[in-house]
């Protein structure tokens, strides 16, 4: 994978770009993919699982110009902030690789129309003026497979029809398409859905079918880290660290410091969702329904948790209304600490900012408090 990576040229777009001392914003638009089969050198597209498919807007088809991509059609591709995307056809060679993901696309993305400059075959593009204007997606730009471009700018063979869809066929040397092994033990991972974003960093679960891992992929590169060799199913984010449970123990990532942390043992959390607060961590057993803290201690003598929920800087937990615990209500500050508790039955509590509201049902009215 770290070489198929080293190799995938991935043009990103910039939102905003300099131009005459002024910011310009990249335009954005919609691309759905192609209702058709395309073919390319002889071999069917899968478009759906591909993890930069054929597009088509206004109509026309739109071909990813990655570093696999453009080399098994004879083209060569070059990006810099100082000279922008630059396109030629060189009739080099390459490997079939459409990045296939095992994940289905969705039938249409929003895309970018980019304002950077481009230039084919030593020719400037006025991006902002042509009818089909190059577009960026997932950090990729894309050119239109128009017959300008497809055989008077690089040769192709170029043909259409209800039948077969649209077929390409390039005339550079073709390499044998063989199986390669895998050059590193994560070759045979894919992401599962659910990722997250944080400062530069997307996080993700990667599985082979068998194994599932916690990694890290940056925005620039798609460079992928693993983060733990465990057992890792599903993670939750607070602020900047993610949770998540592996085997009989709960855990924490801190993504500014990157410091994996075991938070809690032996224990069997509720929803996988536990909360946070300074050095300390709440949940609820899902045995019993308690609550409980890091060091898996009962709070409120057992009482079972209706609701536990962090608003803002502090932690609301109400209690069913039972004899089983003395308190309804629990309040804990960031740092973890008891800050308020009432032992009468209360509804609809909630905080905004350091204010404390709740109707509470054994006087029949509203109750505010404040916190600090």
């Amino acid at each position: 994978m770290k070489k198929t990576l080293k190799k995938l040229m991935v043009f990103f777009v910039f939102v905003f770009i300099f131009s005459a001392g002024q910011k310009v914003e990249a335009k954005e638009v919609y691309a759905h993919l192609p209702g058709f089969d395309v073919t390319l050198n002889g071999i069917k597209v899968d478009n759906y699982s591909s993890e930069y498919p054929l597009l088509v807007y206004k109509d026309i088809t739109y071909f990813p110009m990655t570093w696999y991509t453009t080399r098994f059609l004879g083209v060569e591709t070059d990006w810099s902030e100082s000279t922008g995307l630059v396109i030629n056809q060189t009739g080099i060679s390459g490997d079939f690789n459409f990045y296939n993901t095992r994940l289905k696309n969705a039938n249409s993305y929003p895309v970018s129309i980019p304002y950077f400059r481009i230039r084919v075959n030593g020719t400037d593009i006025k991006n902002e003026r042509e009818p089909y204007p190059l577009f960026v997606f997932r950090g990729v730009t894309y050119f239109p497979m128009t017959w300008r471009f497809c055989v008077t700018e690089f040769g192709w063979d170029y043909d259409f029809s209800h039948q077969k869809g649209l077929v390409i066929s390039s005339k550079n040397e073709k390499k044998p398409i063989t199986p390669q092994k895998p050059s590193d033990p994560y070759e045979a991972y894919y992401d599962l859905p659910g990722s997250i974003y944080y400062n530069g960093k997307y996080y993700m679960i990667r599985t082979n079918g068998k194994n599932y891992r916690l990694f890290s992929r940056t925005q620039i590169g798609n460079k992928y880290n693993e983060i733990s060799s465990m057992q890792i199913k599903d993670f939750k984010q607070q602020g900047s660290k993610l949770y998540f449970a592996s085997g009989d123990s709960y855990y924490s990532y801190d993504m500014d410091n990157e410091k994996l942390e075991r938070i809690a043992k032996d224990v069997f959390i509720k929803d996988g969702n536990l909360i946070s607060l300074g050095s300390e961590a709440f949940w609820v057993d899902s045995t019993d329904s308690t609550l409980r803290t890091k060091d898996n201690v009962k709070l409120n003598n057992g009482a079972k948790v209706d609701r536990m929920e962090k608003q803002g800087d502090y932690l609301i937990v109400t209690f069913v209304d039972n004899m089983d615990g003395k308190y309804k209500l629990m309040v804990f500050d960031k740092k973890g600490m008891e800050i308020y508790k009432t032992a009468d039955a209360t509804q609809n509590a909630r905080i905004d900012g350091d204010t404390l509201t709740y109707f509470n049902v054994e006087i029949m009215r509203n109750e505010t408090i404040k916190l600090n």
